[in-house]
């Protein structure tokens, strides 16, 4: 039941922050003394001279310096400990109570030191630890055997609010494309303050998403154009695409202002594959398939897979009611076994004849 620390033990009812005088702290004692004695002579010449007929601002505050420096061991072990462990703190309060005035000042600051030992002790209970636990503060929780970790899914789901409310605020931490579909599912929480609290995470995110494509729009009205900006402004409006942000109306602004964007940045660098993949993901979704057509044909001249093409060809026929062509690159996908998961599904069923 004794005090401990994290280093050693420490005496029962010893606090953590004290440690055992040191030979080291012994012969400080020793130097301040004597060093207060002649920093209590050379305030009294200062303020003699500063009084005196023909007073010299030189002298004043050569004596007046000369006497704090001096001081400076006495004043550390006259001021609590965590008044001396950080030397510009301690300097600037050495400077600030004393610099002033000769002999006025060092009053200030001995009254300055009284009005710290009359002041009551605070925050006592944060010296004393009781074994590895805090003292006199909150238990942790710890997580039960029993408890298992929930997805904020089902947490929405569940009937805490409170859990709820704390669901929305941790979505804080997530990326906005997997935080969005839950934030709109929370709007519709039968909860007031999860409606709030999603509602207003769900503007941040919007005015974030908005605000970047303003900002870029601005850097690209003055030349020069670069190649990196007409790229991520492309890739802005797509987002707010891909996220569900735009009603039908704006998507078509959104995708045609992408169109433009990237087939100026592949005028700029007609080699450069990022501005054509962004490009295809663009054309497929305002539908402009001669776009995409080209696009991928592009890419495949320059060795991209059938793995990376493939769902993006099939996508291509099916939008086009391309129904031969669709089966052949699924059959090809399925063949080689190049279909990403999340074409297993069609495949099954386009290549299963009479499956439902």
């Amino acid at each position: 039941m004794s005090p401990e620390r994290t280093s050693a033990p420490d005496p029962i009812g010893t606090p953590t922050g004290e440690r055992p005088s040191e030979p080291g702290s012994q012969a400080l004692s020793l130097i301040a003394y004597p060093g207060l004695l002649i920093a209590v002579v050379l305030e009294i010449l200062s303020a003699q001279a500063l009084f005196g007929e023909a007073p010299s601002v030189f002298t004043v505050l050569g004596l007046h310096s000369l006497a704090l420096l001096v001081a400076v061991p006495g004043l550390r072990g006259f001021f609590p400990e965590e008044y001396g462990r950080l030397n510009w703190t301690f300097a600037a309060l050495v400077l600030g109570f004393a610099l002033p005035l000769p002999l006025i000042g060092p009053l200030f600051l001995v009254g300055y030191r009284l009005l710290l030992l009359m002041r009551p002790a605070r925050n006592v209970e944060s010296k004393y630890v009781l074994g590895t636990t805090q003292y006199l503060t909150l238990a942790r929780h710890e997580l039960e055997e029993h408890e298992e970790p929930r997805s904020i899914a089902d947490i929405l789901n569940g009937r805490d609010s409170v859990a709820r409310r704390g669901a929305i605020i941790a979505l804080r931490a997530v990326e906005p494309k997997k935080a969005l579909p839950l934030l709109q599912k929370a709007i519709q929480d039968s909860d007031e303050q999860v409606r709030l609290l999603a509602q207003t995470h769900f503007n941040q995110i919007i005015a974030t998403l908005e605000g970047r494509v303003k900002t870029l729009e601005a850097e690209l009205a003055t030349p020069p154009r670069h190649l990196n900006k007409l790229l991520l402004l492309a890739e802005q409006y797509h987002e707010l695409v891909y996220l569900g942000l735009a009603t039908d109306e704006t998507q078509t602004i959104y995708l045609g202002r992408a169109l433009e964007l990237l087939e100026e940045a592949a005028r700029s660098a007609p080699e450069n594959t990022s501005v054509r993949f962004l490009l295809v993901k663009c054309a497929l979704k305002s539908g402009q398939l001669d776009k995409a057509r080209t696009g991928v044909e592009f890419l495949r001249k320059k060795g991209w897979q059938a793995e990376v093409l493939g769902p993006w060809e099939a996508e291509i026929a099916y939008l086009a009611r391309d129904w031969e062509t669709l089966a052949t690159t699924l059959q090809r996908l399925d063949t080689t076994g190049a279909a990403p998961g999340a074409l297993r599904g069609p495949l099954e069923f386009w290549l299963t004849p009479g499956k439902a």
